[in-house]
């Protein structure tokens, strides 16, 4: 992990820089990132040009303005102030960083204490602490979840509820201790009166499902265990049913209905859900959007994602195939193969579906699934997603298949996975090699470990 430094050290060598080697302020700076770079420091957290003052002297006066207007308790100018400083906080995140470093975080936090009556001040406050917490999220303490809980309890208009839900969304990204206390302040239940609203408009059902979906998210490499798996069991068994029956309210609503499927591909994380979903006819609806929206490439990415993960479970996974999904799934594939996401998706969903299932990959097989495949690899040669995706449905649908298996070699599948291999070295190596071996192709594997000849000597000492 890298070194790092604090703002105050990193200023400091700065100005060492400017006094001692009489280097303008732009100079030191350069000098200044190369000198800690090279010593493996991390600066990610760092206002490099902080020395560079007039660049951040527009921050510096607005938060000098809300300070004056929250101790004043005048507050005709804050709207525009607001504006003035969102402006500034979303040109990086440098000025996002400089400005938490200036109180801003606090600033906010007062102003939204204050002004609880005044909802147009709300909103704005809200999409401008949004605005700061972006790729920002440790300003975030426990006098804030409060105010977030408190918040959710007390605003019901629409707007002041999406601007809320996409601050506690920001709060959660690549951040596991803020999830942590997030969902320990009990939010699942403040978003559970959301959804079963049935005054709830699609624009609350959104951001409702985007703040379930970064609750359970595993994306912080501070931390090397999280609890996603355990947030996403308890908000599973409390609101499979609930998104179940939105996704069946609002099945024509383009709108909302791939927020409602990336939602449950993202809690079904175990057996059990896979067929509850399944059971309340969460296939059937699958199969209805894929061929009521066939050119919606989002809507695909969406459907493809939430099959994948109903694959969890074996006997889903058969009902899957011998539904008709099989041909539906190529069919996107083919369609959409100039879109990454939607092939990626795609591919993963044919090695999920075909993993360990020697009656599905045959249907793959009837389907033309090889040939999609394999022209997939050919037009993405330098997406290590997309190829990796496609070894792995090679290899499921080839190694319990292998009189079929000959269809990916007729397709000229070995050129394409040798190429891969040299064009991206270990990152594939595994991968391709793997695929190539079940294909029965030639394959030069390593030997990671060798004996140095000497016989073992089993007796005890």
């Amino acid at each position: 992990m890298s070194n790092t430094i604090t703002q105050e050290a990193y200023d400091e060598v700065v100005r060492e820089f400017m006094q001692d080697f009489l280097m303008t302020a732009e100079e030191a700076i350069d000098d200044a990132v190369r000198h800690f770079e090279t010593q493996g420091i991390d600066l990610s957290n760092i206002v490099k040009d902080l020395a560079l003052s007039d660049k951040y002297e527009p921050i510096i006066t607005r938060l000098e303005r809300l300070t004056f207007a929250v101790r004043d308790k005048s507050y005709e100018l804050v709207p525009e102030t607001l504006q003035e400083l969102r402006t500034e906080l979303d040109k990086d995140i440098g000025h996002r960083v400089f400005a938490g470093k200036q109180k801003c975080y606090n600033i906010l936090l007062d102003l939204l204490k204050d002004c609880r009556k005044n909802h147009a001040i709300v909103k704005s406050a809200l999409k401008t602490i949004t605005s700061l917490m972006t790729g920002n999220p440790d300003l975030l303490d426990d006098d804030g979840i409060a105010l977030q809980i408190e918040m959710l309890e007390k605003y019901h208009d629409i707007a002041t509820l999406q601007y809320l839900l996409r601050w506690i969304r920001e709060c959660c990204i690549k951040h596991e201790l803020n999830r942590q206390k997030i969902f320990d302040a009990n939010i699942f239940e403040r978003l559970k009166k959301i959804l079963v609203r049935e005054d709830a408009s699609v624009a609350e059902i959104k951001d409702a499902c985007s703040v379930i979906r970064a609750l359970v998210l595993d994306d912080d490499i501070r931390h090397e265990y999280g609890k996603a798996h355990e947030h996403a069991t308890v908000i599973a068994k409390g609101a499979l049913d609930i998104l179940t029956g939105l996704l069946s309210r609002f099945l024509k609503d383009k709108t909302v209905v791939g927020d409602l499927m990336i939602t449950l591909a993202a809690l079904i994380v175990r057996n059990e859900f896979c067929q509850e979903v399944e059971d309340a006819g969460g296939l059937k609806f699958v199969q209805d959007i894929m061929i009521d929206y066939p050119d919606s490439e989002k809507l695909n990415w969406q459907a493809l994602k939430l099959l994948k993960a109903l694959a969890g479970n074996d006997n889903v996974k058969s009902h899957i195939v011998t539904s008709g999904c099989a041909p539906i799934i190529v069919s996107a594939v083919s369609r959409m193969k100039t879109a990454e996401y939607v092939v990626t998706a795609g591919l993963g969903c044919i090695s999920a579906l075909s993993l360990r299932s020697t009656s599905n990959a045959g249907v793959f097989y009837d389907c033309g699934a090889p040939q999609v495949i394999v022209d997939a690899m050919k037009a993405y040669p330098k997406n290590t997603s997309v190829l990796r995706q496609a070894c792995w449905a090679i290899r499921n649908m080839s190694v319990r298949n292998k009189s079929e298996s000959a269809e990916f070699v007729a397709y000229g599948v070995e050129d394409v996975l040798q190429n891969a291999i040299r064009m991206h070295g270990a990152k594939l190596d595994n991968d391709a090699k793997a695929a190539l071996r079940d294909l029965g192709l030639k394959v030069d594997l390593k030997e990671r470990w060798t004996g140095k000849g000497v016989n073992l000597n089993n007796e005890r000492q």
